[in-house]
């Protein structure tokens, strides 16, 4: 009964948060332009999300957390990187640096990182990753790529004629969920592990 509620109340919010949007369509010019109100939305929405993964990172007394959380932020970023256009933005330097090769440079510097740490700590990390997927952060995060995949299709056109507004909208409930996602995992991360998951110190050390 919990989780039914639980669900209802998600698609409530969504369908509230959709609704605002679509009314704000009419009073707001180009409200889904690039660099416009629906995407500077995301912008914020992808900030707090990282920060919030960073936050839940820095309080984990566990190595195996602050891993999961670290990719966690990671992934954010990523998508923040890559979703959002800065190129109209008067700032040669800035755009130099999350455009093109160097940001694929960093970027994949980054993530071979992360894939290093992963590596040296599979089991641990792969056991919280476990016991993460069976809790509501997880739902709403995998809510979250559902959102992002059907805005992909949209902008492929595979879902009919393409409609920018209609993308846009599927990205900030993309991105709310992701936030909501990284919020919650904040409220219960004192789970306790799941069978078999051994905590191990929180020293992250290669």
């Amino acid at each position: 009964m919990k989780k039914a509620k639980a669900v209802f109340a998600v698609a409530l919010i969504l369908l509230l948060h959709s609704f605002l949007w679509l009314s704000l369509k009419g009073v707001i010019q180009k409200i889904e332009q690039e660099n416009g109100v629906m995407e500077n939305y995301q912008v914020i929405n992808l900030f707090l999300g990282i920060a919030l993964w960073i936050w839940a990172l820095r309080r984990s007394r566990f190595r195996a957390d602050k891993i999961l959380f670290a990719g966690l932020a990671l992934f954010s970023g990523t998508i923040l990187i890559l979703e959002v256009d800065f190129r109209q933005m008067n700032a040669p330097l800035l755009n130099a640096i999350i455009n093109g090769k160097i940001r694929d440079l960093w970027l994949g510097t980054l993530w071979l990182v992360g894939i290093i740490f992963f590596v040296r700590n599979a089991k641990p990390v792969l056991n919280a990753f476990l016991s993460w997927l069976r809790t509501p952060a997880a739902v709403l995060m995998f809510a979250a790529g559902a959102f992002w995949i059907t805005s992909a299709l949209i902008d492929k056109s595979l879902l009919g004629r393409k409609d920018l507004f209609n993308e846009e909208l599927m990205e900030v409930n993309a991105t709310l969920l992701m936030t909501a996602s990284a919020l919650l995992n904040l409220y219960t991360q004192n789970r306790q592990p799941s069978p078999g998951y051994t905590p191990e110190p929180a020293a992250l050390i290669l």
